[in-house]
């Protein structure tokens, strides 16, 4: 069988795509759920941005 393990971004990588997307884009660019992209988050000890701030992001540009 082969393996369906997804490549996982350095943590540089991640901290910056973190803040410039939102994880469930991250999650379809990674091809991973948007958990996987919690737990890598979790193991580098990336903050992600808090509930809602691409909402508030959005609105703001209007």
């Amino acid at each position: 069988m082969a393996s369906r393990r997804a490549i996982r971004p350095s943590k540089e990588e991640l901290q910056e795509l973190i803040w410039t997307k939102p994880t469930s884009q991250l999650a379809k660019d990674f091809g991973v759920s948007g958990k996987a992209i919690e737990k890598w988050c979790k193991a580098y000890g990336i903050e992600k941005p808090p509930r809602g701030y691409w909402a508030k992001k959005q609105y703001s540009q209007l």
